[in-house]
């Protein structure tokens, strides 16, 4: 046993890579990247988003069986496996339901605030909440795609061209102030399809932890269904980045439904009223 921990330790070792997102000081956006964000967000459907109050999803996944062991808190295992969850978009206010092995974790991220609570019981550790808050903003990211960035004061550059699935793309580098939960600062590439102007992946940094700070992970977006005049991608593939570059997380997005016309008073911690609470309904195949 201790020899294979040390060979693991040694692979991990040597799969270390610096940090690859820029890190110097940007102040102002090029009009080229902005244009390439303004046409990924027309491909995935301005004008159908533009009429989206609210949004009801369902999450299923599974957590690769080593990346857990490095993120405990950010992971939470545990608890994330299963989740229903809701985002008011004027308000940015995400509540999520989780559900896992050891139970129902339950989270309320407003803008500036976050609680959460575990099987029912209010959580005051500061660790997690930020954990918490960290995960609700990248999860909107991630569902939103180009669209989190609408309206943004974020500043957006050109970052070079890459593949995404044999997809030729171009990286366009987004500098967020604030960044994810409570970071200050945070950086994303944006991988957009220069065919089809279609958002393939995301790599960003994850500053609003201690133990994740100066962390990088890429999420993969496929199997994409266009939902509502939206284009939603449905399957989501996770790696840690740097400082290892292993296998984190993937899930899949079983149900979207849009404008049941949710309320912040709909969302308390815990007590989603039944217009919140009911299941979204599973996607049409």
């Amino acid at each position: 046993m201790r020899y294979l921990l040390v060979t693991l330790c040694i692979s991990l070792l040597s799969s270390c890579a610096s940090t690859e997102i820029c890190t110097r000081e940007i102040k102002s956006s090029d009009s080229e990247a902005l244009a390439i964000v303004r046409a990924s967000q027309k491909a995935h459907g301005t004008e159908a988003f533009s009429k989206i109050r609210d949004l009801s999803v369902r999450y299923e996944g599974a957590w690769a069986s080593i990346a857990p062991r490095f993120q405990p808190v950010l992971v939470d295992s545990k608890f994330r496996g299963a989740s229903e969850e809701r985002i008011i978009l004027s308000s940015r206010v995400v509540a999520q339901n989780h559900q896992g092995l050891g139970g129902e974790k339950g989270v309320l991220r407003n803008p500036g605030s976050t609680s959460i609570a575990y099987n029912g019981q209010l959580s005051k550790d500061t660790e997690a909440t930020q954990a918490a808050a960290l995960v609700a903003d990248a999860y909107t990211l991630f569902l939103l795609g180009p669209f989190y960035f609408q309206p943004s004061s974020a500043v957006f550059v050109m970052n070079g061209e890459s593949r995404v699935d044999d997809e030729l793309c171009d990286e366009v580098l987004a500098i967020l102030r604030p960044g994810f939960g409570v970071a200050d600062e945070d950086r994303v590439v944006l991988y957009v399809d220069r065919s089809t102007k279609q958002l393939r992946r995301v790599r960003m940094t994850l500053n609003g932890l201690d133990s994740t700070r100066g962390s990088e992970v890429d999420v993969t977006f496929r199997a994409f269904r266009r939902i509502g005049g939206v284009l939603w991608p449905t399957d989501f593939d996770e790696r840690v980045r740097s400082p290892f570059d292993l296998q984190a997380h993937h899930w899949n997005l079983l149900g979207l439904e849009i404008n049941r016309g949710l309320r912040p008073a709909d969302l308390n911690l815990g007590k989603w009223t039944a217009k919140a609470a009911k299941p979204t309904a599973a996607l049409s195949r």
